[in-house]
């Protein structure tokens, strides 16, 4: 078994060594890249395909209040008001704690910034 471990790092050597020394070495980092690369671009064209295929995620960091029907409070402390025409439970979780409202025009009351 040693023999034969002997033999395998041997050619090794010559192998590595013949690569550095001749132009083969330059051609095989280039064949080497160039099929990673193909690669690469044969897998990111399967992922692309099937992310089109699903339906496109809209961030809510993207989407204005607006979007949501809601606005900030008038007298700046922070809460969020919403006419309702968003539910509650689809609204973004950086609206803070949401609660139907009880008085008023306002539908929907978060916490937002405010206390």
């Amino acid at each position: 078994m040693a023999a034969v471990k002997r033999l395998l790092k041997d050619m090794e050597t010559r192998i590595l060594v013949w690569l550095a020394r001749s132009r083969m070495s330059s051609v095989m980092i280039v064949g080497t890249l160039a099929a990673a690369g193909l690669g690469a671009a044969a897998l990111s064209a399967q992922s692309t395909t099937s992310a089109q295929q699903k339906e496109p995620v809209v961030s809510s960091a993207v989407q204005p209040m607006s979007a949501y029907g809601c606005y900030n409070d008038p007298d700046g402390d922070g809460h969020i008001f919403c006419d309702g025409s968003t539910p509650i439970s689809q609204l973004p979780a950086s609206y803070g704690r949401c609660h139907v409202s009880e008085y008023g025009y306002v539908q929907i009351r978060c916490r937002g910034t405010g206390w």
